[in-house]
């Protein structure tokens, strides 16, 4: 174990996923790290190359699905950016319409899993953490990663993630219960406040944090800053909620509070 200030991060977007779903955890960070005395690098690794938003950003991934899963162990975190819904059942359920393969599409799972089961520390020492954000919660309900947990996504995805936990075979209760969409169920989402869930069962794996929709993920990855761990004489001690409000007042963000 080395006691070091350096963390490597890991997003993995696919094809049509939402920009502000990748860049709002870059975004967040990078910033928040560089307040709290740590440094990150930041590794993006995909299927396509390029990768292509939904609001056509190309991102060149500089690592493949394969290349990541050879050094997962390096990783403090993981992302899961999502997608519009239609676009995640493609990548899941038909690949072959976006000219991937269903085996690339199940390595891309099993890394999701891999690393949510790793109960060993990073290697600096620290809690791994794995973080969707909006409906990359639905690639992780797929790829088995929430069993026996709270979690949550996009409102508009509650009932699809039920139905992949289902499929992955774990028991996953999804709060909150705001039925399937629409305003009514935008409303209850806003008046009961879940921006985004935390689960830490160190026996079983890694810290998992997932995130209500989109925007969330601003949220839920100010949280994370606020719970990252510094090396300092020798002891950890956490980057707390003042330095990441401090975050949220340079990018001039109203941070909401789960």
């Amino acid at each position: 174990m080395s006691q070091s200030n350096s963390l490597k991060v890991l997003l993995l977007p696919f094809p049509n996923f939402d920009t502000l779903d990748l860049y709002a955890p870059i975004e967040v960070l990078g910033k928040g790290a560089a307040i709290g005395g740590l440094e990150i690098t930041f590794d993006i690794a995909a299927i396509a190359q390029p990768t292509l938003s939904a609001e056509k950003v190309p991102v060149s991934p500089n690592l493949s699905i394969s290349q990541a899963m050879q050094q997962l162990d390096q990783y403090e975190i993981v992302v899961q950016p999502g997608a519009g819904i239609p676009e995640v059942e493609k990548y899941l359920e038909n690949p072959a319409q976006l000219g991937l393969s269903p085996s690339s599409v199940k390595e891309h799972l099993q890394l999701l899993l891999t690393f949510s089961q790793m109960t060993t520390p990073s290697p600096r020492g620290c809690k791994r953490v794995f973080l969707s954000i909006c409906t990359g919660a639905l690639v992780a309900g797929l790829a088995g990663v929430f069993s026996n947990m709270i979690v949550t996504t996009h409102y508009a995805g509650l009932k699809k993630l039920r139905d992949y936990c289902s499929m992955a075979g774990v028991g996953t209760v999804v709060e909150p219960d705001i039925g399937d969409g629409g305003y009514e169920g935008y409303s209850n989402a806003q008046q009961q406040s879940w921006r985004w869930v935390t689960v830490d069962r160190p026996q079983f794996g890694a810290r998992v944090i997932s995130s209500g929709g989109i925007s969330c993920g601003l949220d839920a990855s100010l949280f994370l800053v606020s719970e990252l761990e510094v090396w300092k004489d020798g002891q950890r001690e956490k980057i707390g909620v003042a330095k990441a409000h401090r975050c949220a007042r340079i990018m001039e963000y109203a941070w909401r509070w789960a």
